[in-house]
């Protein structure tokens, strides 16, 4: 092998260009002139008329006019990847913010938050919040009959045990049923309940009074059945309302509030009973209602229901609650625009509930489902949602159209804030045909419901029966440990900022893993969109962020180390393709982005339109059979034939392997691009910088501009063109290395059925040859080919001869220089018999999720 580097001898079994060759290569150019005054790629000219290097920067382009262009990511970035830039001038990482966990709540140091709570669950009739370290009581008892329950004039009081006939309601004669003290109260009074179980069915309406027991563990109202529930605050002139302090259970419902307004609810204890553990309902209007310090535990169908109605629930654990036979509920919290009850069917209003610093855990089908009303959760863990015994739901929080539910056609709206979804079933966040913000929230251990599916983190998809969008806003959250996609975006809008979607795990089957999906949907044919930025999107499997019929745009953002799936293939960075059922082509803009270290292909582009830009794509990692390993591979699609559509530019494509950019029966511009140290395959072969190809299969030709590049120290090839058309212009295409059994090293070569123009640009200190033709059409113009081990190698391949007609302008190192950075306008093709490099292989797309 001759040096690389200041050459005085020339390759070694040639043909120069000899009047011999003439009349075969009379078209090539050999010896014609050049312009000696104008300066290559790289330089520019002194006050003296010479050339001299250009001081740019490692990472910089010159531009024909001498100016540096930086590569890759913008020196003026304000922060970078994975960041979002702050007013006060402070970047903020992806992830949750520390100071964001909430009350209650301490940072992971991962870019999440967890709950403070008791390391074992809480025994039934014990509960903890979010800041608790041990479970408790849901109410101190006090000392005394009556404990601490104020006492004022009016005060009504009750205790079973009395077993006088001549009650009054005072602590000496007190009432023995609850029902008594309440038709004996003035309104607003204080109907203070004593130790015992009350069996019976309390009713409270055209007035409002204060019912309050000891404490829940020695004070239970059991309702007999006869009435809808054990407790009823009903209709407007029962607001005011307060019920605290006791437990309640029973046949039927708990406790029913309808059409009454400023109902307080506190420390009681709602268990066991066979419907509806708490039902808030419009009667002639809508409740209202404020929920505190409450446990509600092992009811049936609902934990609480929100009808049409306002609820806050505050300090409360809603737990346990089971679906009753033949039924698939056995809901945490309802919130909806109408009463499903039972009692009534009035559609009036909207819901509205405010959740805070709860525990929603071990429901059935959902922990929240928010159907065509709204909802604000903020400082709450919801958790363990179980799927019904048909294995469907499950789902952490769902946000629901009322299309299919009601009449109302609403949609849902939510906004989830400081909170932890974790180890729900099936889904952690479910939104469809509705719209919802999610911030600082944790997203995690989603599992699957059955043995071949389930576990995503988020869901946003449309309305499959109308169409309606889903609209979503996911920022500083993490999403993590879930199964199948961490985040999927299906016939919707969403928004992504500042996240981590991370580890995301393969589904039971072993399919899936992927970080981030962004799809049409199959059945309503409705486009998906995602803007993503300053996000992470790290260690998922099979795919980062999968674009499938789909607009995406992924600003500011790092997409690392995919790994492969559970079958040892993919692990993509970003996958981006058409759809195999439908005329759909994808679009992606990636700018300011790093992917990195990724497996297989950095980005994979298949019959869609992708424009990359002021990003880095580096280090991507070959499988494990040693394959592959792309920083950006391009390709028709192989099912539709839809030609893929790329623009790269001011990137830097780097330390990849078998390819820096592949681009196979598709149109690709690369401008202002550094494409370099690409490393070989397992096998030793391949690393080249940048493939030009026509798709094997069809032949379908490739059309590439490459403009103001620099594409160095690749290994076997910088550029290579294969039946293809390629301009490559003010480009510099230098050290290129030999393979480990000393084949190759060419700067460009061009193969087969091809043309090229290479113009304004130089090529120099490759190992094997500058330029070497295999039987296409080359035509070189104003060019420097310099310090290589020849500078120009013409070869015939299946009876065509290699063709420089046109070239002018040209200068190559002369045989006798003394030094390889010499140059003439004597330019000589010569012929080694070299061996034509093989073709690249496309690859297949990734199967539809």
């Amino acid at each position: 092998m001759v040096s690389s580097r200041a050459r005085s001898t020339r390759w070694p079994l040639v043909a120069v260009c000899s009047w011999v060759f003439v009349a075969a290569l009379v078209t090539m150019g050999c010896g014609d002139p050049v312009d000696a005054k104008r300066c290559a790629p790289g330089e520019v000219a002194s006050e003296d008329g010479q050339c001299e290097p250009k001081p740019c920067g490692p990472d910089e382009i010159t531009l024909p006019t001498g100016k540096c262009q930086p590569a890759g990511l913008p020196p003026d970035m304000p922060c970078p990847p994975g960041q979002l830039a702050l007013e006060d001038g402070r970047c903020q990482p992806a992830g949750v913010p520390p100071e964001a966990c909430g009350e209650g709540f301490v940072a992971d140091g991962r870019g999440g938050c967890s709950a403070i709570l008791p390391e074992d669950e809480c025994p039934e009739g014990q509960m903890a919040i979010p800041g608790e370290t041990s479970c408790r009581n849901v109410a101190s008892c006090g000392e005394g009959p009556w404990g601490d329950i104020p006492v004022e004039a009016n005060t009504q009081f009750v205790d079973q045990s009395y077993a006088g006939d001549d009650s009054d309601g005072t602590k000496d004669k007190p009432w023995t049923t609850i029902q008594r003290a309440i038709s004996k109260a003035d309104s607003g009074a204080i109907v203070a309940v004593a130790e015992g179980t009350y069996e019976e069915d309390v009713l409270i309406s055209g007035k409002a009074v204060r019912l309050w027991g000891r404490c829940p563990g020695l004070v239970e109202i059991r309702g007999v059945g006869k009435e809808t529930a054990a407790v009823r605050v009903l209709r407007t002139k029962a607001s005011g309302t307060e019920i605290r302090s006791l437990a309640v259970t029973g046949p039927s419902m708990g406790i029913r509030i309808a059409g009454a307004h400023d109902i307080s609810v506190g420390q009681v204890w709602v268990h066991h009973t066979q419907d509806f553990g708490i039902a808030i309902a419009y009667a002639d209007g809508p409740a209202s209602v404020a929920l505190k310090a409450s446990l509600i535990e092992e009811n049936h169908r609902v934990g609480v229901s929100v009808f049409s109605s306002e609820a806050m629930i505050e300090g409360t654990v809603i737990r346990s609650t089971k679906s009753k036979i033949n039924e698939t509920t056995g809901l945490g919290i309802y919130i909806a625009d109408g009463d499903l009850t039972g009692e009534s069917r009035e559609r009036i209003e909207r819901a509205s509930v405010s959740i805070r610093a709860s525990i929603i855990e071990w429901n059935h089908e959902y922990g929240i489902l928010i159907n065509g009303s709204d909802a604000k959760i903020e400082t709450t863990v919801i958790r363990d949602t179980q799927p019904n015994e048909d294995k469907s739901g499950g789902y952490g929080i769902g946000i629901v159209d009322a299309y299919n539910t009601t009449d109302t056609g609403q949609r849902a709206s939510a906004n989830t804030r400081a909170s932890v979804i974790e180890r729900n079933h099936n889904i952690g966040v479910y939104v469809h045909g509705s719209d919802t913000e999610i911030e600082a929230t944790v997203v995690r251990s989603t599992q699957a419901s059955t043995a071949e599916e389930g576990g995503r983190g988020i869901v946003i998809q449309d309305d499959l029966n109308t169409g309606e969008r889903a609209r979503a806003t996911i920022r500083g959250c993490l999403v993590d440990d879930n199964r199948m996609v961490g985040t999927s975006i299906n016939g919707s809008d969403a928004t992504l900022e500042t996240t981590i979607i991370r580890r995301t795990q393969p589904g039971p089957d072993g399919w899936g893993g992927r970080g981030v999906t962004v799809q049409v949907n199959l059945e309503t044919h409705e486009r998906a969109s995602m803007i993503m930025h300053a996000c992470i999107i790290e260690e998922n499997q099979t795919v980062g962020v999968s674009v499938d019929g789909a607009d995406a745009t992924i600003e500011a953002t790092i997409v690392r180390a995919t790994r492969p799936g559970a079958d040892r293939n993919f692990g993509r960075g970003v996958n981006i393709q058409n759809v195999f059922d439908l005329d759909e082509r994808s679009n992606l803009a990636v700018r300011t982005s790093l992917i990195e270290e990724n497996h297989e292909f950095g980005v994979y582009i298949g019959g869609s339109d992708a424009t990359i830009e002021t990003s880095v794509i580096r280090r991507t990692q070959p499988l494990e059979d040693g394959m592959r390993g792309r920083g950006i591979n391009a390709q028709d699609s192989s099912v539709l034939g839809e030609r893929a559509n790329l623009l790269v530019r001011s990137c830097i494509i780097e330390q990849n392997h078998d390819t820096g950019v592949a681009v196979f029966g598709s149109d690709a511009t690369i401008e202002t691009t550094m494409v370099r140290s690409t490393q070989p395959r397992g096998d030793g072969t391949r690393g080249r910088g940048i493939v030009v190809q026509d798709e094997t299969d069809f032949g379908k030709r490739t059309n590439a501009n490459i403009d103001t590049c620099v594409i160095e120290q690749n290994h076997e090839i910088g550029i290579f063109v294969g039946n293809s058309d390629v301009t490559i212009d003010t480009t510099l295409v230098q050290t290129t290395k030999a393979r480990h059994d000393e084949k190759f090293g060419d700067g460009v070569v061009i193969l087969g059925a091809s043309t090229a123009t290479i113009q304004s640009s130089t090529i120099t200190d490759n190992d094997r040859a500058g330029v070497a033709n295999f039987g296409s059409k080359v035509q070189i113009l104003d060019t420097i080919l310099t310090c290589n081990g020849f500078d120009l190698n013409g070869e015939t391949l299946l009876e065509s001869r290699p063709d420089f007609h046109g070239s002018d302008g040209w200068q190559c190192t002369p045989d006798d220089a003394k030094d390889c950075t010499e140059t003439d306008d004597h330019c000589k093709v010569v012929s080694g018999n070299l061996e034509p490099p093989p073709e690249a292989e496309p690859l297949p797309p990734l199967s539809q999720p």
